[in-house]
């Protein structure tokens, strides 16, 4: 259902100042607008709803430096919303690299998804610099041979300034999104074959039941299962966050966020022309039968933005907007 941008930012800002401050609710409302209009569906005002709404969640406390020096800061998220405290990390983390090159910031005791990595590395390539992040979540995938739920969607994120808009990669190790469950639940829709399994380890398109079982890695082999691991520990113990918590610890989310500086080994506006002619030999390469055009990562939804943007209108799933009672 289309609605207008401003309107929806009207009533989203009204729901989150009922319990953050004004400042609070515009970083979280403007990370859900702009998923919504990029056409991330998974990652947008679908988290409003399900099992963890991001607007009745409580901090247990006041967001806290654990660490600080020159390069690196170690941030306690107090159990606030992650789009929240993912965007306090991801300015933290430009300022230290503009300063010194190199700036790692790792985020624990966070309470929430944090959505799309695509939204924070952007920003960091947006100021001239190599923007990486990945994310842990409470445990939800398990890992090749198993049938557990171990690691969660685990996300990870990169983006590279160019001569142009950042080239940005974004993806989650698992087959499918927690909120992807949550929608499709939602809808009363099945799940794609061979993204998830039931409690007893056999294939479910049902979502209700792969919430109960878990998901498969993205490439269902041990390569994918590897890279998932690999973010599990990342976004996990390197940030003093959980990891694998589906016994052991107590749910949480863990983010690392890290930005380089080009400069500190090549010229960087070099970097940026080399880049640029990275991305035009990729798309001016030859194409296989029945394909017109060869498309970059992040290039569709960054359309998608422009476009939605252009109407200012974004069409939200009717079924959310019910929920919500905004219409």
């Amino acid at each position: 259902m289309k609605i207008k941008i401003t309107k929806l930012k009207e009533k989203m800002l009204s729901v989150f100042q009922e319990k953050f401050t004004a400042k609070e609710a515009e970083i979280i409302t403007e990370y859900l607008i702009w998923a919504e209009m990029s056409g991330i569906k998974t990652q947008g005002m679908i988290k409003l709803i399900g099992a963890e709404p991001l607007q009745d969640i409580e901090p247990k406390h006041a967001i806290k430096i654990e660490r600080d020096t020159k390069l690196s800061q170690l941030i306690n998220a107090g159990g606030a919303p992650a789009p929240l405290v993912s965007s306090i990390a991801t300015d933290t983390v430009i300022t230290k690299s503009k300063q010194y090159g190199f700036g790692i910031v790792g985020v624990h005791n966070t309470f929430s998804s944090n959505g799309s990595q695509a939204y924070y590395v952007e920003k960091i390539a947006k100021m001239g610099l190599i923007g990486f992040m990945c994310s842990r979540s409470p445990a939800a995938t398990s890992a090749f041979g198993s049938i557990d739920p171990l690691f969660g969607t685990n996300p990870f994120g990169v983006a590279f300034p160019t001569q142009e808009e950042p080239l940005v990669f974004d993806m989650a190790t698992s087959a499918i999104t927690w909120y992807g469950l949550i929608l499709a639940k939602a809808r009363g829709e099945k799940i794609p074959k061979n993204v998830a399994i039931d409690v007893n380890g056999a294939i479910t398109t049902d979502p209700a039941k792969a919430m109960e079982g878990s998901l498969l890695s993205f490439d269902k082999s041990y390569k994918g299962s590897t890279i998932g691991a690999l973010v599990e520990v990342l976004a996990g113990p390197l940030v003093s966050s959980a990891y694998i918590d589906n016994k052991t610890f107590k749910e949480e989310w863990g983010s690392l966020f890290i930005a380089l500086n080009p400069n500190l080994l090549v010229d960087a506006e070099k970097f940026k022309s080399s880049c640029s002619d990275l991305i035009k030999k990729i798309k001016n390469s030859r194409k296989k039968k029945g394909v017109t055009e060869i498309r970059l990562p992040g290039e569709r939804s960054k359309t998608e933005y422009k476009k939605t943007l252009t109407s200012g209108f974004v069409d939200i799933d009717e079924v959310i907007l019910k929920k919500l009672k905004f219409i």
